[in-house]
């Protein structure tokens, strides 16, 4: 992925436009992780408050889903299935992390359970 700075605008601007573009046509495909916010300013040159701020803008259009301690990854279109979408997305890197899916159902099974005692 490569982020072009003209000059022509903020640069958190220029950030969340390539980002957006990147999205539409695919290029950065939904679960796709980002490059955290510190090795996307070293690539760019420029402060990490400046890519936070297009991040957490990003985020908020619903364009990015920051999962704690892994992350940011591309959420595609999530705003009508956000919930759902999530949950997918997170579940997909404990697979990675070496989990079966039998025990994310004894852990889901424990939790319905859990739940119904409150």
């Amino acid at each position: 992925m490569e982020i072009y700075l003209t000059g022509n605008k903020p640069i958190f601007e220029e950030i969340i436009d390539s980002m957006r573009l990147y999205i539409k046509h695919g290029i950065l495909k939904q679960g796709e992780r980002l490059p955290s916010v510190r090795e996307l300013a070293i690539s760019l040159a420029v402060n990490p408050n400046t890519v936070m701020r297009a991040y957490q803008i990003l985020t908020d259009e619903g364009l990015l889903v920051s999962i704690p301690k892994k992350g940011l990854y591309v959420a595609g279109d999530v705003k009508e299935e956000e919930p759902s979408k999530l949950v997918l997305l997170r579940l997909k890197e404990i697979l990675k992390e070496g989990y079966k899916v039998s025990d994310i159902e004894k852990a889901l099974k424990q939790l319905k359970e859990e739940k119904a005692h409150d």
